[in-house]
């Protein structure tokens, strides 16, 4: 089917090797929508309009899974063949000493660098970005635990990686104040710590926490998932640091079984084959059952087949989760972009329906997506909600202007276009973005 090759959404979930949920050309669950934007359109061949939306920070499709916290309760056994799936390749794997030297070369923003790894003591690198949302959303939680476990023997560092702007990453901190208490590092994009870190383990994306303790990395994972339960038996001794890296590790190994069934499943997806896309579907229930990602794929099925009355019907029923956001999200903007789908007229209003609730209910949602938004709704007939949308879509955009006007007033533009009764074209706003970024005075 064409809108099944048209509207193939890679899912980047859980692309991210045993740890990141975003990496410098797919950021992801709160994140920059340009470059989800920019995944989703990897296959379609037309990323160079993606780049005049780059410089607008947004939140994108709650791409990465709001993962539950690790529990301290089970510890799992590992199958030491199976640790293949997540260090396949890798040079840098639990276990591995790691080198302090890029982390001294780095540009220190806040506190200093560790001289050396003392004994006893775990350390967490948090690698972050401030284009990326999850990160930011990651901060309080990181703070917390600096505070509240720092005179136990946890070190925290964040290492601000991906980026060039390191006058950007120091006003952020400032900014935050003693909502980001702990040592930061500007590194710098394609830095020592990059190489000798980043790459060498495998990590896809960010956040990304590298867990250390007595110069030997114990494991990676997401900080969100660092319970005050879990940080305890990190901090327990030399037991209580084996038993917690047996559980992540435990749950990474999940976590690869899972990224591998989904990947059969995108493929068969892109060749639109639902047979097989339904088998996989089948073993993933299995392997985790309620994975919130099943739900979208199902829909999958349902669609390529054209069975829109129950793709409509599924759409509606839906739980909320970060695959549902991401499936409407992606969608949303690619609907916007283009008129060349094949959807029931049915399915068009009920997919427009779901992507207003993703845009005019999450946080950090960034002014693409209401400008996407707004198109839709004004292509479905809805006017007076297209032009309500126009309206908030300028606060958005001034929260992520970092007080520049050129990046709000092409979406001034769009706005005042829509209340005279004219509606832009996406391929319009780019134009827009991309002549107020040439002609923006250089910040000194």
């Amino acid at each position: 089917m064409k809108f099944a090759k048209l509207f193939t959404i890679g899912l980047v979930a859980l692309s991210m090797s045993f740890a990141g949920c975003a990496n410098p050309t797919q950021v992801t669950e709160k994140e920059t929508d340009s470059k989800v934007d920019s995944s989703a359109q990897a296959e379609d061949g037309d990323g160079e309009e993606t780049k005049a939306m780059s410089g607008q920070a947004e939140t994108a499709s709650s791409q990465s899974p709001a993962q539950k916290p690790l529990s301290t309760q089970e510890v799992p056994e590992i199958v030491e063949s199976e640790l293949e799936l997540i260090f396949g390749g890798h040079t840098l794997i639990a276990g591995s000493e790691v080198s302090l030297s890029p982390v001294a070369q780095a540009e220190w923003i806040q506190g200093e660098a560790p001289e050396s790894f003392e004994p006893g003591k775990v350390y967490i690198f948090e690698c972050w970005s401030t284009k990326c949302g999850p990160c930011m959303a990651m901060i309080p939680h990181v703070n917390e635990l600096h505070k509240k476990y720092y005179d136990k023997g946890l070190r925290i560092y964040g290492m601000s990686v991906y980026e060039n702007d390191m006058q950007e990453c120091k006003d952020f901190v400032k900014g935050k104040g003693d909502g980001m208490s702990y040592p930061v590092a500007f590194t710098g994009k394609g830095g020592p710590f990059e190489a000798e870190w980043m790459g060498p383990a495998g990590a896809k994306g960010i956040p990304h926490a590298f867990i250390v303790r007595d110069g030997k990395l114990l494991a990676s994972t997401l900080a969100e998932r660092l319970t005050d339960e879990l940080v305890e038996v990190l901090l327990d001794g030399d037991e209580g640091a084996k038993k917690a890296q047996t559980i992540i590790l435990a749950d990474q190994i999940q976590q690869a079984k899972i990224k591998g069934l989904m990947g059969n499943i995108r493929s068969a997806r892109r060749a639109g084959d639902t047979e097989t896309m339904t088998a996989n579907i089948e073993k993933l229930k299995v392997v985790e059952p309620g994975y919130p990602e099943i739900y979208p794929e199902e829909l999958w099925v349902l669609m390529i087949d054209e069975q829109w009355p129950e793709a409509v019907a599924y759409l509606n029923e839906m739980s909320a989760s970060w695959a549902k956001d991401s499936f409407v999200s992606m969608n949303g903007m690619k609907m916007a972009r283009r008129d060349d789908y094949n959807y029931s007229e049915d399915f068009e209003k009920a997919l427009v329906h779901s992507y207003s609730d993703f845009v005019h209910n999450k946080e950090y949602i960034g002014p693409n997506h209401f400008a996407c938004l707004s198109i839709l709704q004004w292509r479905i007939d809805e006017k007076e909600n297209a032009t309500t949308t126009a309206d908030k879509m300028i606060a958005a955009a001034e929260a992520f202007s970092n007080g520049q006007e050129s990046k709000v007033t092409p979406y001034v533009r769009f706005k005042e276009a829509v209340h005279q009764g004219t509606m832009p074209a996406m391929s319009d706003l780019l134009d827009w973005l991309r002549e107020a970024r040439s002609n923006a005075t250089p910040a000194l």
